[in-house]
């Protein structure tokens, strides 16, 4: 395959609803800011990477569409806010545009290795080929690769990995898995905080949670104590 047909698709939600899940740990404007830094930093990547064609970001979050705009990326709507739903979309317009490949990526694993790309983009060189990158720790797709686009359909949400292995297999395709220490790890949840705080990089989100002693908070939370956004998220 010609790596330049490859495009990335990264569907993100709205800033002010995004990571709702670490609001033990983390105010309203805080899950915001992560938010919106962990897509800079993701972006970064896919912007640089030599083996992609575009990057196809798609949201319904104005100032979401102005950062992917920034970094040169397309930018499709997303009314619905779903997930699924916008990866078909982003499907359809690489195949309207001539590409014969997609990694989609989500915006929330702000470690992405550009190598991984690289890697990805090899592994659905066949004519129908799927590859996945699984999440470390709940059974989540962190990036899925596809050739065609439409190779089989995106069924991201709980235990996605499991039915994104079985439609592939459904589809007479052997799935390529790869892990990757960072590529698997999204920040969902608040011990993935910690480990995002663990790992030494340049990401911006990461230079952000290094300000907030995550650790003492996360701490405050084990113990049974009231958080921090008792007092911030107003």
């Amino acid at each position: 395959m010609n790596a330049r047909s490859v495009w990335a698709a990264m569907p993100v939600k709205p800033f002010d609803v995004a990571k709702r899940r670490l609001m033990p740990v983390l105010s309203r404007a805080e899950r915001a800011e992560l938010a919106r830094l962990m897509l800079e930093d993701v972006l970064g990547v896919l912007a640089a990477s030599p083996v992609l064609r575009g990057v196809i970001v798609i949201t319904r979050d104005v100032a979401a569409g102005r950062i992917a705009r920034a970094s040169g990326a397309r930018v499709l709507d997303d009314p619905a806010c779903d997930l699924n739903a916008a990866v078909r979309a982003a499907g359809d317009f690489i195949s309207r545009h001539g590409g014969s490949g997609m990694i989609v990526v989500p915006s929330d694993i702000p470690l992405l290795p550009s190598r991984l790309i690289g890697k990805l983009v090899d592994r659905i060189s066949p004519p129908r080929a799927v590859a996945l990158v699984p999440a470390t720790h709940d059974g989540g797709t962190n990036l899925l690769a596809c050739s065609p686009v439409d190779a089989i359909g995106p069924s991201f949400g709980p235990n996605s990995f499991r039915r994104h292995c079985g439609a592939a297999r459904d589809a007479g395709i052997l799935p390529a898995v790869l892990t990757s220490e960072k590529g698997g790890l999204d920040i969902d949840r608040a011990q993935d905080l910690a480990a995002l705080l663990a790992i030494r990089s340049a990401a911006r989100s990461r230079a952000f949670l290094a300000t907030l002693e995550i650790g003492a908070r996360l701490q405050r939370v084990s113990a049974g104590r009231d958080g921090p956004r008792q007092s911030l998220n107003v």
